[in-house]
């Protein structure tokens, strides 16, 4: 075989070979076309694009003169592609400098799942610190802005505004039960990334903004929430409380516009307080209201015909043996029925209960919204306890109208209260004034009062206060005198309640719930303010006149002129001094 003939079988065999493995090498590219596309499109298309969530910004809570109580503002968060991240070890460390954190642990982060396409390296970091972390420009690592809510006040209002998670969950309170529409709706930008995974351009066609949350406007005034959260501190301060709380309502409109407790917390660092610091014990928590119910029952036997205005009653001269009954501290003989609530006498109270009965007395109770929740937009809230009719025996018939054997929460005793002031009409109450949409725009106007119901008649809501509970705080043997104020007429009820021991289930000696219902101004009531004292020290003082009373006048003195309601009587020096001496001195049995 010649040389020639050689090179051409040998050439002829490499084409053919060739053409072999062009055509094989045709055939798979062919079959990665028909049967892999698909899949290598999607991959090339996750490569070279990002979704990214963009979130909305949670709305405010405002006060009702729109003064922020809950906002939020802008902070960083710190992610990252490990897949993209080259050296691990350094970005780890030059990370870490920045964050405060241990090189080591974010390193673990960055090679904890080789398949990992995403982790959180830190969150909630300031702007100045993300954009920092942005200039490192480190592939793989990246910012994204988030929202982290603040509350300006720091414990003001926290038991009604509640705290959000890390994730800017509602956990407690308003922030709890309106979390839907605070939280406003999360929207997505797809975009185009370079092999950094650093956004390079979004897609119009793919863009969905997010929807910002809408706006609360409360009903609570910051400025009196503010002197009702600091008049209940020093008073549970002052007298070793276990707790307190102090509602205060308008009475014309159902309008909370302060809902104060002690203790207290403050949600910006709600995981550093214990939980039952959290409680909002006006509207959780349940107590013998003593003789601060007595104003109720007074109404119920006045409507019933059983007694009338000047009408009087033996009152045993201290000692009712047929009730086993006593007068703390007093030997009341004949009383008016005004004198009856004037001096809080247990045993003439009593004696109307015999004239009503148990079915008008359990009647009475219902009327006032005792036993059911007053439906305040408010999470936890609990209904009192009020025995069934059947449970009621021969002795409930004097110790129901002395605020005993049943238990209310500080909102429905401040909402009854309020009805009295209210030409005896049951309301609803308010916390939520409206709700304003992320433009600042009116969503929903809840503004006007949501009547319950006609508990007492106008006549008899009139009367009870310009002849009895006024006197209470005006006379001059009134249970209620560390109240008075001077150019306003207020009117008021205390309250002393011994509670149940819970070891023996039987009436403590040494636990006692103070309390204290005024309104004012009497000729046409604009406030009505509850407080409720938890188990004073007893050595100290544990009346409600003595403890409770005084945190009410606070909180009048200041709300009423805040609120612009003028005195109706003019002060003289004189009489000015001759109150303020008074009260320093005041020893109060009720």
């Amino acid at each position: 075989m010649t040389p020639s003939t050689y090179q051409r079988r040998i050439a002829i065999i490499l084409t053919t070979a060739l053409a072999v493995m062009l055509a094989a090498l045709a055939g798979h590219l062919l079959y990665i076309q028909m049967e892999s596309a698909e899949g290598l499109a999607a991959k090339a298309e996750k490569q070279q694009h990002m979704r990214i969530p963009i979130r909305p910004v949670r709305g405010n809570i405002l006060d009702s003169r729109l003064r922020v109580l809950g906002g939020s503002c802008e902070i960083h968060s710190i992610f990252a592609d490990p897949k993209v991240v080259r050296d691990p070890n350094a970005a780890a460390t030059r990370v870490g400098r920045l964050l405060g954190m241990d090189p080591n642990e974010i390193l673990s982060l960055l090679t904890h799942d080789p398949k990992s396409r995403f982790v959180w390296i830190k969150r909630r970091v300031s702007v100045e610190t993300g954009e920092a972390i942005h200039r490192l420009n480190i592939p793989g690592i990246a910012t994204v802005a988030e929202g982290t809510r603040f509350y300006p006040n720091a414990a003001l209002a926290a038991h009604i505004l509640g705290c959000v998670g890390i994730e800017e969950q509602g956990l407690d309170g308003l922030e709890k039960l309106f979390d839907d529409r605070l939280r406003g709706r999360e929207g997505e930008a797809y975009v185009l990334a370079d092999r950094s995974r650093r956004p390079i351009w979004t897609d119009a066609d793919h863009f969905t903004p997010a929807e910002d949350g809408h706006h609360l406007v409360l009903t609570i005034d910051a400025t009196i929430q503010g002197a009702a959260e600091q008049a209940v501190t020093e008073a549970c301060t002052k007298y070793r409380a276990k707790s307190g709380s102090v509602v205060v309502v308008d009475p014309q409109t159902g309008a909370i516009l302060a809902m104060a407790n002690w203790p207290t917390y403050d949600p910006n660092r709600y995981n550093t307080y214990p939980v039952d610091s959290r409680r909002n014990r006006c509207i959780t928590d349940t107590f013998p209201p003593g003789s601060s119910c007595k104003p109720f029952f007074a109404c119920a036997a006045l409507e019933a015909g059983v007694v009338h205005f000047g009408e009087v009653l033996f009152c045993e001269n201290g000692f009712w043996a047929a009730a086993k009954m006593h007068d703390a501290g007093h030997s009341y003989g004949n009383l008016t029925f005004e004198e009856i609530l004037v001096r809080s006498s247990n045993i003439g109270m009593a004696k109307l209960g015999t004239r009503l009965g148990n079915e008008r007395e359990h009647e009475c109770l219902a009327a006032f919204g005792f036993g059911h929740k007053t439906g305040v937009w408010l999470p936890g809230e609990s209904a009192g306890v009020v025995f069934s009719l059947k449970r009621w025996t021969s002795l409930s018939t004097t110790r129901i109208p002395i605020g005993q054997e049943f238990a209310a929460t500080p909102l429905q005793m401040a909402m009854a209260f309020s009805a009295i002031a209210n030409r005896g009409k049951l309301l609803r109450p308010k916390i939520l004034r409206g709700v304003l949409d992320s433009r600042g725009q009116v969503a929903v106007d809840l503004s006007e009062p949501e009547p319950v119901g006609q508990a007492i008649d106008v006549k008899t809501a009139r009367e009870i206060i310009n002849r009895a509970l006024v006197g209470v705080v005006e006379d001059e043997h009134g249970t209620g005198k560390s109240c008075r104020i001077p150019g306003y007429k207020v009117f008021g009820k205390t309250g002393t309640a011994q509670k149940i021991d819970p070891e023996t289930k039987t009436i403590s000696k040494t636990r006692y719930m103070s309390a204290f219902l005024a309104g004012a101004p009497a000729e046409n009531p604009q406030v009505v303010v509850c407080v409720m004292i938890n188990e004073p020290d007893k050595s100290i003082g544990y009346y409600g006149g003595t403890v409770a009373g005084p945190v009410a006048k606070k909180i009048l003195e200041q709300a009423l002129p805040y609120l612009g309601i003028p005195p109706s009587e003019s002060v003289t020096e004189q009489d000015s001094a001759r109150l303020v001496s008074h009260d320093t001195n005041i020893r109060t049995t009720d």
